[in-house]
């Protein structure tokens, strides 16, 4: 049975063979799975929704016209049940965890402060604005938007899923993405990127990364981390949250720290330098609702391309490539915190040193440890090994 081809299994199920379409559901519920995961961002409701999409696949297959792409026709099943979820507005767009990659200083509070459903609302606002033009789209359009932009899925899989050529997914998105630009142009002109270029940049440097003990911070979860942009010539500081790995990785970047294999960034520098593209500039270019946007401008031969990113991210990435980074100046005189004329000199990042001592420790007892492991490793017995491994095997496959 399980050698049967999709065309034959759809023909015994047709017959009132239900092994059958259990034999097609252990084919393609994995990848249902997956691609319901990439939609609604949770395990357990993707599992929920997977199933719904088998059930229904089930009872509808004899409006199946074409049994050799029933793989296709069930991922189009999937896409409609998930979109219904959607719809139905039962996810929440973002989480703070996602956001912590730009977060203005002050909008998670030191204090014993609650977000408010008001707020947590408030930051949905944009993702929104996006989803709901993307939902005036022409069916056609909007699926191929919705699963190439939220599912993530490379345009082969869209083809797939669509029954498509590539070429005409390629249309599509194409199209979808010259309505989109034309909608929200007339719409909301201040989250396109054309507006964007026309602000007035300020150049600024890091001032200091610094560690913001955990006990120090109540509420809801914040992250431990703040880097300080410095605006020279207008005496501004700008603060922003951002997360652990964003923040040792600047930090790390702005020292001669070494780590002894390449770290996330640095993986992602060395990417760019194999493909021959160069990172031209970054620039924090809005803030709504408490959240900052960045932009990283890139370079490929002639190309040039601009890519949304948090300014973590973005930041991260220019210091690693020696790139310049931009402040809009709207974003500087709304947050920017203006040095008193008492205050002389340069910032003499102390914060960056302490991150740095910390990783360093951190990174001695590591290999204290992992040494004293090995130890023990290699004074055990053959038969000591041979019991480990089998253990350490059979924890991968227990239920």
């Amino acid at each position: 049975m399980q050698e049967k081809t999709d065309v034959e299994l759809v023909a015994l199920v047709r017959r009132g063979d239900k092994d059958a379409f259990g034999i097609l559901t252990q084919r393609y519920h994995t990848l249902a799975r997956r691609l319901a995961m990439r939609l609604v961002a949770r395990d357990d409701l993707a599992q929920d929704l997977a199933q719904e999409a088998m059930l229904q696949a089930y009872l509808s297959l004899d409006r199946l016209r074409d049994p050799a792409k029933f793989k296709s026709w069930l991922y189009g099943i999937v896409l409609n049940v998930c979109r219904s979820h959607l719809r139905d507005r039962e996810i929440t767009f973002f989480s703070l965890e996602a956001m912590m990659g730009g977060l203005q200083l002050f909008a998670v509070p030191l204090i014993d402060v609650p977000l408010s459903p008001e707020k947590i609302t408030e930051e949905r606002e944009l993702h929104e604005i996006v989803l709901d033009a993307v939902n005036t789209l022409p069916p056609r359009d909007r699926d191929a938007t919705l699963l190439f932009y939220y599912a993530q899925l490379s345009l082969r899989e869209i083809a797939a899923v669509q029954g498509i050529s590539l070429g005409a997914v390629k249309v599509r998105l194409h199209r979808a993405r010259q309505r989109l630009k034309d909608k929200l142009l007339l719409q909301h002109p201040e989250i396109l990127p054309g507006e964007r270029r026309r602000k007035k940049m300020v150049k600024v440097t890091i001032a200091d990364v610094i560690h913001v003990e955990q006990k120090e911070v109540q509420g809801p979860p914040a992250s431990p981390y703040v880097i300080v942009l410095y605006d020279e010539a207008g005496r501004r500081l700008m603060p922003i949250w951002i997360g652990p790995n964003e923040g040792e990785c600047i930090a790390i970047g702005l020292s001669d720290f070494a780590t002894p294999r390449p770290l996330t960034y640095n993986f992602f520098t060395s990417l760019l330098q194999g493909i021959n593209t160069r990172l031209a500039e970054v620039r924090v270019v809005a803030l709504k609702k408490d959240t900052y946007y960045a932009v990283v401008k890139m370079r490929c031969g002639k190309k040039t391309s601009e890519i949304d990113a948090r300014p973590s991210d973005a930041i991260a990435l220019a210091v690693l490539n020696d790139a310049p980074i931009f402040v809009a100046e709207e974003v500087l005189e709304a947050t920017g915190l203006k040095i008193p004329k008492t205050v002389k000199g340069q910032p003499n990042r102390q914060g960056v040193g302490k991150i740095i001592n910390r990783i360093g420790e951190r990174y001695r007892q590591y290999q204290s440890r992992l040494s004293q492991d090995m130890k023990k490793y290699h004074e055990m017995s053959q038969e000591d090994r041979a019991r480990r491994n089998e253990e350490f095997i059979a924890s991968i496959f227990s239920k």
